[in-house]
């Protein structure tokens, strides 16, 4: 199952990795470090729900809904979801700020660890400017 979660989790990655960010950098002054943090809980409640048309309906970017539709959502992440156990709490939140090397474009990334029953995970979610979800990763 740890094989599983992890080609998952890789999968997301590279997900991630799609808006071709470079490195971190300080967090723009177009961000807010709490809204940024509050939105960043808001999808994860909602993966931890499994409601995961709101999410792409709500929070997905564009590009992010051609690479990752709710369908894709349910199969890829549900699993991970279900492996992890129950929602506990929320622990450590941090942000960054992050840059696409070939557009200049800024992005807000909120760091969200995790306590399920199972075991701790954490969030690496992109926020572009119209704090749409423009990259998502679980560890």
């Amino acid at each position: 199952m740890k094989k599983k979660f992890r080609a998952i989790a890789a999968f997301v990655l590279c997900l991630a990795c799609l808006s071709g960010c470079k490195g971190t950098d300080k967090l723009s002054d177009e961000y807010d470090a709490d809204e940024l943090k509050e939105a960043a809980k808001e999808v994860i409640e909602l993966v931890n729900a499994k409601d995961y048309k709101t999410l792409t309906d709500t929070w997905w970017s564009a590009q992010m809904n051609a690479v990752i539709p709710a369908e894709k959502m349910a199969s890829d992440i549900g699993p991970v979801i279900d492996e992890l156990g129950a929602f506990v709490s929320f622990d450590k939140e941090a942000v960054t700020g992050s840059t696409d090397k070939d557009t200049d474009q800024e992005f807000g990334v909120a760091i969200v660890k995790v306590k399920y029953e199972n075991r701790s995970a954490q969030y690496t979610i992109s926020f572009n400017k119209d704090m749409q979800v423009a990259g998502f990763y679980i560890k």
